[in-house]
């Protein structure tokens, strides 16, 4: 099971991975995603939900960062004028599959997110939306993540499918009207994001408390079998836990690798492994010492052809 589920974060420059998951003292060269890449399979990249500036320059050298690791995966957020503003331009469509289209190419996509605010019920004009989007961007795999329950049906399930639109299963708290946690999958890819389950705090004290949530071993091991419910009808999963102010989410990242394979020890960064002495039982520092790996600016090919 562990070879088609993908787990990662939501970002991997996150304030509170400084210390416990990236070492202290960063050697000359360092590179967070390229070390991040080391231990996860897929991130999803949340930069994009606030700028269109980033290009297929910057996808390229993602790419690069993570070469070593041959499955290594990015979903990307879509930007916010598309999906909160609603003030999107032509020109931050072109940017966005500029964006896309290297990783497309480089067969390290999972699919484009579109998280719509708490605020955006359904309705008739929304999903005509919808519809729009889909279109727009129809040449990637579009995964759509609604915060609230009116759209919790199976006729809009069925929408979704006919528009080729992929309902992205949300863990959020079960307060006011918020999606439930589902677990449906309509393309070759289930998604899981994990938000956290704090009811107290979800309204107050800003995204450090509202993602401040550890989830159990029971809540993983369910987890587990929601993804298993789906393996007959799916190739792989994402899951994507976004419970990080207290790096909390790299821990269950590394206890959901364990439980998936529970026969096989996870290497895990040592100091995060200090920092959570809960994960001894299951994970082991690398063997070899961090040593920045030369990121080239060219590509494979053209660094070959320049070798020959």
């Amino acid at each position: 099971m562990n070879r088609d589920i993908l787990i990662g974060m939501g970002g991997w420059s996150l304030p509170a991975f400084d210390g416990p998951f990236y070492p202290a003292e960063q050697p000359k060269g360092f590179r967070k995603l390229e070390y991040y890449s080391r231990f996860f399979d897929l991130v999803e990249v949340n930069a994009t939900f606030y700028t269109t500036s980033l290009g297929p320059q910057q996808a390229r050298r993602w790419i690069r960062e993570v070469e070593e690791n041959k499955g290594f995966t990015f979903t990307v957020k879509l930007f916010q004028g598309f999906t909160h503003k609603f003030n999107a331009t032509q020109g931050d469509v072109k940017a966005v599959k500029a964006l896309l289209e290297p990783l497309a190419e480089a067969e390290k996509l999972g699919g484009l997110i579109l998280q719509f605010p708490y605020s955006f019920i359904r309705t008739p004009e929304n999903e005509a939306y919808l519809q729009k989007l889909s279109r727009t961007f129809e040449s990637f795999a579009l995964f759509v993540e609604f915060r609230h329950d009116s759209w919790n049906s199976d006729e809009v399930f069925r929408f979704m499918k006919y528009n080729g639109l992929q309902l992205l299963n949300t863990d959020l708290p079960e307060i006011k009207h918020h999606m439930p946690f589902t677990n449906v999958a309509s393309g070759d890819s289930a998604y899981y994001r994990l938000m956290g389950r704090n009811k107290a705090s979800w309204d107050k004290g800003g995204v450090t408390q509202r993602y401040n949530y550890f989830y159990s071993e029971e809540e993983l091991r369910d987890l587990l079998q929601r993804i298993s419910q789906l393996k007959s009808t799916v190739r792989r999963a994402f899951v994507v836990f976004h419970n990080d102010p207290h790096a909390h989410s790299p821990v269950n990242g590394f206890q959901l690798k364990h439980m998936a394979k529970p026969a096989t020890r996870v290497t895990a960064p040592s100091s995060l492994i200090s920092a959570f002495p809960q994960l001894r039982a299951f994970c082991d520092p690398p063997t070899e010492p961090v040593t920045p790996r030369l990121v080239y600016r060219v590509s494979p090919m053209e660094r070959r052809r320049k070798e020959q």
